[in-house]
């Protein structure tokens, strides 16, 4: 079963060969996998007793009083964590001088890997019939990926390239936008005494980025 455990080994063994490679401040994109974050098995957890939870506090330097409620002091913990505690992973590539950073959810199309893994799994999923068996899977899942063309993982890098430059735009249009509001009601806000508001400010006067219709998919 592929669960966090297991992912941790693997990606030990990927820090080990991005090194063999010769490289070094590698940012590695993943998706939010819950075995991807993953958290230390000391961190404090929410069905704690309240003993252990005021152990941790007093670990942590977290102000507590003995009389605070059990979950009082996980909302003190919960925020700890929250703030100080990252992903194993995240620890490990940052020990060794790299980044991990995570798409936004329900953002697949973001990865390369998911749109050369739908590739392949289309591929293996035209073969079947009736008589299909397991190890028939296996066989032809090997066969897909030995025959995988190399454009089409171009392409899908080249594809999700192209989102990742698009939302940007779009996020930068929106930041702009909240900017020249922003002034507008700080303008407004130092000179009420002289009856302005922000209906004086033409928006429609602004010489930012228009904000670009941004599809999901192709």
């Amino acid at each position: 079963m592929f669960n966090h455990t297991f992912f941790v080994a693997w990606f030990r063994r990927l820090l080990d060969d991005v090194e063999a490679l010769g490289k070094s401040n590698a940012i590695i994109v993943l998706d939010n996998a819950k075995y991807h974050k993953g958290l230390p098995d000391d961190t404090p957890k929410g069905s704690w007793t309240k003993a252990k939870m005021m152990e941790a506090c007093v670990a942590l330097g977290i102000p507590t009083e003995p009389r605070e409620y059990r979950s009082t002091l996980w909302t003190k913990l919960k925020k700890h964590v929250a703030d100080n505690v990252v992903p194993v992973i995240v620890k490990m590539a940052m020990d060794r001088g790299h980044d991990v950073v995570f798409t936004p959810p329900y953002h697949s199309d973001m990865q390369p890997i998911e749109m050369v893994w739908s590739y392949v799994k289309g591929g293996v999923g035209r073969q079947y019939n009736t008589s299909t068996k397991f190890p028939d899977v296996r066989e032809r899942l090997d066969r897909e990926f030995d025959r995988l063309p190399s454009n089409v993982i171009y392409d899908c890098i080249c594809h999700t390239t192209r989102k990742d430059v698009d939302l940007s735009a779009y996020l930068q249009s929106l930041n702009d936008i909240d900017d020249a509001a922003g002034s507008c009601f700080s303008s407004d806000s130092e000179s009420d005494s002289d009856g302005d508001s922000c209906d004086d400010c033409d928006l429609a006067d602004y010489d930012g980025h228009e904000l670009p219709f941004l599809p999901l998919c192709d």
